[in-house]
């Protein structure tokens, strides 16, 4: 490769019991490998999702004790985190296929070659990373953990920082046109439902970043009115100063007919369409 090239877009497209990874890069490189689908991986899931839904909506939620008898409780959190463990195994197991090895080795070393090219000093003190713009045909793949690709884990420099994108983009960016640098980056922090979650690690992290960025905090107040609290929310998204980064604590859930569901109160959800 005579020009490294430090963004990557990946199309993963499943068709009955395969799946094709579609690679592509630089000047009109691309490379295409196919490989078993293993139904596990959906097995897998449908348990860890079974077990996530059990720990958040009964092991949570007030018991009522009956006088006189001994209920063995379940440690939904121990067959959650169980669950998870061998979810993330088997996606891990599979992402291992020899066949796409090229595709890993190919992104290693465009990351390996960014962090011999980049010289830190006092003033610049990022870490190098390497975009992957991932796109995927269908729900099940969609579902899946992606973020936690171990890509070049055999290779390890550069940070891969994997941004999913609809398989299918219709309208026109917002604010194409190029705009002055407006100095420090905008952040918008959205807390939902906690319900079972503490926000405070979360909140301290974000917070964190208000040396070098401009930090908002919104969420939901006691008593606060379902049609209030999503006017709230959407006018700090349709802030005319625009974001740089979209950040959301709490729940969500997948829905068939729109991009998915955030729970921004207990009860309360905003549609992703």
């Amino acid at each position: 490769m005579t020009q490294t090239a430090y963004r990557f877009y990946l199309k993963i497209q499943q068709v009955e019991k395969v799946c094709l990874f579609e690679l592509a890069w630089g000047r009109g490189q691309q490379l295409s490998v196919t490989i078993p689908y293993p139904e596990n991986l959906t097995i897998f899931y449908q348990d860890w999702q079974t077990k996530y839904l059990s720990f958040y909506h009964r092991a949570l939620r007030g018991r009522v004790v009956s006088t006189g008898t001994i209920i063995r409780q379940v440690d939904w959190e121990q067959k959650l985190v169980q669950a998870e463990a061998k979810l993330l195994c088997e996606f891990h197991r599979w992402l291992r296929h020899e066949e796409l090895f090229e595709i890993r080795a190919i992104i290693a070393q465009a990351a390996k070659q960014k962090t011999e090219n980049f010289l830190p000093s006092q003033h610049n003190t990022h870490v190098p990373t390497i975009d992957i713009f991932l796109t995927c045909n269908c729900q099940e793949l969609c579902r899946l953990p992606w973020e936690v690709w171990e890509i070049t884990e055999f290779a390890a420099s550069s940070k891969i920082r994997i941004v999913r994108q609809p398989i299918n983009i219709h309208d026109t960016p917002v604010n194409y046109q190029s705009k002055p640098c407006r100095g420090k980056a905008r952040v918008l922090a959205i807390l939902g439902d906690d319900t079972g979650l503490n926000f405070q690690v979360d909140r301290e992290a974000v917070k964190s970043l208000s040396p070098i960025a401009e930090v908002e905090f919104v969420g939901w107040q006691p008593h606060e009115r379902q049609a209030q609290l999503k006017d709230k929310i959407v006018k700090a998204i349709k802030d005319e100063r625009g974001w740089d980064i979209l950040f959301f604590a709490g729940h969500s859930n997948e829905n068939l007919n729109t991009g998915g569901e955030l729970a921004i109160a207990p009860g309360i959800s905003l549609s992703m369409i």
